[in-house]
């Protein structure tokens, strides 16, 4: 039992996310080795157990590993983020029913606080657990401590061992066994460690948890800040960092992609950049935010021997925020325009809206002519498009093993 007042946070991580939700809609994956690959098929980005278990790493690119792959039947899938942004969604929903208090900290995580509760918590989120996985098909386990960083071990405990039953209390463990649990992880592994700091930690011997955990305080501040300190305290037990209820503001958009084959004409570069506006004003629209700059990035592929890599750029500011995908999607051309350079072949563009600032539906002071408030309230406006949006499509990323969009698509639902 929880004693009242004192500070209980729980982790909930789907496992092996979007490979659960290949699997939701095709059972017969069950047990096969599944790995989904990044945007135009290029690395792995998610791997279920199976695969875990043959040795495939995260970030490796596909074609490293396709000989392995074949050899021994793993299924791949290309990304489908329309599938796993819905799901995450009704998962985050189930989630919500057991805490007052959510913050919604990735597409497969989030803290929930349990503070107060004066119930069994283990009971509490066993019935979280099997709920979820009742609801929507995707399993999760739940880590508890007494502070942020210590629940997210706690969810690491939770996964790795099947005896808690998908959940575990990492206060519950005495002072011996939790300091071998921390000798156990690398000190990378720690939540809020990135990998620089954890570099600048092993420079001086810091090369696991417990070694970070037995530090001296002022050592750790000197090396990674207020934040490291923070992190320090964390796992001492001593709540630094609180539920984010609601999230911070964003400061930017940015809506980029590799292009599904290199281009040099400048239409088809256009057609894809301005796919890609279309896509980070409807970002912006949905937060209620406006923008006061754009920026437009083309740039060849790096990694090409023999090849220069050409990054081209330009940046504008406006007189007073906009969010008016008729005044952005014919400047992103404009720009284009600018800094568009014949005879290089260019594998990746985007667009990027900053200093982003509530929406108050200010236009811009030189905006004239067709009311844009009215053409976005027209019966037919969500179906409008420019021309410079109509093309032959080989910007698209490639998808060769893209699933359908079981839940965000009518053409595409489940048939039975």
């Amino acid at each position: 039992m929880s004693k009242p007042n004192q500070q209980k946070f729980a982790l909930v991580d789907c496992n092996n996310f979007y490979a659960s939700c290949e699997r939701v809609f095709d059972p017969k994956l069950a047990r096969e080795p599944i790995v989904v690959l990044s945007n135009n098929d290029g690395c792995v980005i998610a791997r279920s157990n199976e695969a875990k278990s043959l040795g495939i790493k995260m970030g490796t690119p596909y074609y490293q590993v396709k000989d392995l792959i074949i050899d021994k039947s793993v299924v791949v899938k290309s990304s489908n983020y329309p599938l796993y942004g819905d799901m995450s969604s009704r998962v985050m929903k189930v989630i919500s029913q057991y805490s007052p208090v959510q913050e919604v900290y990735s597409i497969d995580e989030s803290f929930i606080d349990l503070t107060g509760f004066t119930i069994n918590l283990n009971t509490h989120m066993q019935a979280l657990k099997n709920q979820v996985k009742s609801w929507t098909g995707i399993p999760v386990c739940v880590g508890m401590g007494s502070t942020k960083a210590r629940a997210k071990l706690a969810n690491r405990i939770a996964k790795i061992y099947p005896k808690f039953n998908g959940v575990f209390d990492i206060d519950s463990l005495p002072n011996d066994r939790f300091k071998k649990l921390l000798n156990s992880v690398e000190v990378a592994e720690i939540w809020g460690i990135g990998h620089k700091s954890a570099q600048k930690l092993e420079q001086i011997g810091i090369n696991t948890a417990y070694d970070f955990y037995k530090a001296d305080i002022g050592i750790i501040e000197t090396l990674l800040g207020v934040n490291g300190k923070r992190i320090y305290r964390e796992l001492y037990g001593h709540s630094c960092l609180a539920i984010e209820e609601i999230p911070p503001a964003r400061k930017q958009i940015v809506s980029s992609r590799s292009f599904g084959l290199d281009l040099s004409d400048f239409d088809e570069i256009n057609q894809a950049l301005t796919s890609l506006t279309r896509r980070a004003v409807s970002k912006l629209n949905s937060q209620s935010l406006a923008t006061t700059s754009m920026s437009v990035f083309i740039y060849t592929n790096p990694f090409k021997k023999n090849t220069p890599c050409i990054n081209l750029s330009k940046t504008i500011g406006m007189s007073a925020p906009i969010n008016d995908e008729g005044l952005l999607i014919p400047l992103c051309s404009k720009l284009l325009k600018q800094i568009y350079e014949p005879g290089y072949k260019f594998y990746k563009g985007g667009v990027m809206l900053g200093n982003l600032t509530p929406d108050k539906n200010q236009q811009d002071l030189f905006a004239v002519g067709q009311n844009r408030t009215e053409l976005k309230k027209h019966p037919y406006g969500n179906t409008l498009r420019y021309a410079s949006e109509l093309g032959n499509d080989r910007w698209l990323p490639r998808a060769e093993f893209q699933s359908n969009r079981f839940t965000t698509c009518w053409g595409e639902l489940l048939i039975v």
